[in-house]
């Protein structure tokens, strides 16, 4: 159950191009060490093993391709990690994938499907796949409300309970409702409650729920507080008495109730626009019916990231910005797959540094809203990060004019 709530817990505009398609790509590269109490708090494992007490490292390569057109997106996700552990524990390692699509029906619904698949080998082996419909709501511009309904299946070789090496595979269908919202460009806000669909509509049986709080700071800078809460019930059924003659006893069913409470301190620092430095810090808290000592864990870890962004041949790529200037109101999109944080600059702010600040509605999705009148606009996209400022190159799709110092601006015209 806890197995496959953690699997779990792992769009929209108007454009003023007629049709237009794109790729974009990014590759990191994570290095971390750290220490850990228990292999629950593994964001790739989580798997309940309080035996390891100790140092770990974490040596992950990912990579990340995105396609995309006026209504369709695909992105795929695909690496490979290991994790070497101190003393003489045996190492874990293996690789995972993803594979998401979403079609965009309006400027607020899209729907699409979600699936997954890992792979990971220690004393055991463990085996996970998922698929998962996915229905997206956008009450406003800067709040998603996401639903999930989909099924886990999960395998295990060589598991060992009790000195015994047993197989199993069980499949679980789940439910996830997502919710993420920016009251401002430095502030995110999200809260995700995840569940088995067996439990409906007894959520309290058995759930897995998380919060957090993100503030983005002008150069990329970004810290966030992780609160989580997992709850379980089990029924167990015991017989007393019945010893004398005639045989007999009293039978009685028992719910115990498991609850594991998280919380979390994450936070990163670009040092420039290829390389990133982040620490976590989590306390874990096990509390449960059938004991009155209540079981804490902990892991802090750190480490260094690389981000690649590879060109894409046929002088094709760069943003394109979708706007919609229909709502009274202008609001642009684009489409980034990197790090940073984007600012709009143009002769609507007159071209006054940082500018005003894309804020990242969705995963590789950015937005901001501005309010202009009529007449025709110049504009570019700065990334700022690290204290490193670089200008974001506009693809071949987007209208662009030369803006005098050798490149190039986008234009935006505006009728009433």
């Amino acid at each position: 159950m806890r197995i496959g709530l953690m699997a779990v817990a792992m769009l929209c505009s108007v454009s003023n191009i007629a049709f237009s398609q794109q790729w974009q790509t990014a590759v990191s590269v994570n290095s971390r060490v750290g220490y850990t109490s228990n292999t629950y708090l593994n964001p790739y494992f989580s798997e309940w093993d309080r035996t390891v007490d100790g140092g770990y490292g974490t040596l992950t390569t990912l990579g990340q391709a995105i396609w995309f057109d006026n209504n369709n997106e695909v992105e795929m996700t695909g690496g490979l990690v290991f994790e070497p552990f101190l003393g003489d524990r045996t190492s874990w390692n293996g690789g995972l994938a993803l594979a998401n699509y979403r079609y965009k029906f309006n400027n607020r619904i899209s729907a699409g499907v979600e699936t997954g698949g890992s792979y990971f080998s220690s004393d055991f082996k463990r085996t996970l796949f998922w698929a998962q419909p996915t229905l997206s709501w956008f009450p406003g511009l800067f709040t998603n409300i996401k639903l999930k309904v989909g099924s886990n299946f999960r395998r295990y070789d060589d598991f060992v309970i009790d000195s015994v090496s047993i197989d199993s595979r069980n499949r679980i269908d789940l439910y996830a409702l997502e919710v993420e919202t920016w009251p401002s460009f430095r502030w995110q806000l999200t809260a995700g409650l995840y569940g088995n669909l067996d439990n409906l509509p007894a959520i309290g049986e058995g759930f897995s729920s998380v919060a957090t709080v993100s503030h983005i700071f002008s150069g990329g800078e970004r810290i966030r507080l992780v609160l989580g809460l997992d709850r379980y019930q089990n029924q167990i059924t015991t017989t007393t008495g019945g010893g004398g003659f005639p045989p007999g006893g009293t039978t009685e069913s028992i719910r115990q109730t498991d609850q594991l409470m998280r919380l979390g301190l994450e936070g990163s620092f670009p040092v420039n626009n290829r390389i990133s430095l982040f620490l976590d810090l989590t306390g874990l808290q096990y509390q449960s019916d059938a004991t009155t000592n209540n079981l804490n864990d902990y892991q802090v870890s750190g480490g260094v990231r690389l981000n690649f962004r590879p060109g894409r041949s046929g002088g094709r790529s760069g943003i394109i910005p979708e706007w919609d200037k229909n709502s009274g109101r202008q609001e642009i999109q684009i489409r980034y797959a990197g790090e940073g944080q984007l600012y709009l600059i143009g002769d609507f702010n007159n071209w006054k540094r940082p500018g005003i600040p894309l804020v990242e509605q969705a995963e590789n999705r950015y937005v901001a809203q501005l309010d202009l009148e009529e007449g025709a606009y110049e504009y570019k996209v700065l990334q700022v990060q690290g204290g490193e400022e670089e200008w974001i190159s506009f693809s071949e799709e987007t209208y662009t004019v030369d803006d005098g110092f050798g490149g190039t601006n986008a234009m935006i015209l505006i009728e009433q």
